[in-house]
């Protein structure tokens, strides 16, 4: 039997090694608390780019009885990414994941732009988080680690889904970035 290579590398200007669904954002964790950000977007114009390397906002968008979703201002206000994100799904894919994040003496995110259209990878950037978004987050985030009860609510990537939907068919992402902490 022969070891499989599992390292995924990513390049400006090659294809993504990973898949892809739909358009947006999405953020996934290694068990060690690394983030990852896909950002999907069809064909970037230059000033996205460009804004990809710029300075980058984060709050998260909090509703009750649901994990907050992380959501970014790239380079201003004008262009808002939203990063509906499950808890109990990423802890079953990489367990700790949260409490390793937290633990980080600095708080980093890998950002990779790709072109939806071609799936190039457009843009590559390390995006420095501060310690207070990333104390919410653990701390909205915590509840969703385990198996629901009626302390603790947990969200199946169905119902996940139909609630993301209904939270942004009531809110623009103007509205939820200005509304958000």
């Amino acid at each position: 039997m022969s070891e499989i290579d599992e390292t995924v590398s990513f390049r400006e200007g090659q294809p993504c090694p990973l898949p892809i669904a739909g358009h947006g954002g999405g953020l996934s964790f290694s068990p060690s608390g690394e983030m990852l950000l896909l950002a999907s977007v069809a064909h970037p114009s230059e000033a996205q780019i460009k804004a990809f390397d710029g300075k980058w906002r984060a709050k998260l968008v909090a509703e009750s009885e649901f994990p907050s979703i992380p959501i970014f201002a790239i380079g201003s206000e004008d262009w808002l990414l939203e990063t509906p994100c499950n808890p109990a799904q990423q802890e079953k894919e990489a367990p700790g994941f949260i409490e390793a994040l937290y633990a980080k003496e600095e708080y980093n995110m890998v950002a990779i732009l790709v072109d939806s259209e071609t799936s190039i990878i457009k843009k590559i950037t390390c995006v420095p988080l501060e310690e207070m978004f990333i104390e919410r987050l653990a701390m909205s985030w915590n509840p969703y680690k385990t198996a629901g009860d009626e302390y603790t609510k947990t969200f199946t990537e169905k119902n996940f889904t139909e609630k993301v939907n209904e939270i942004f068919k009531m809110k623009s992402s103007q509205e939820l970035w200005r509304t958000s902490w």
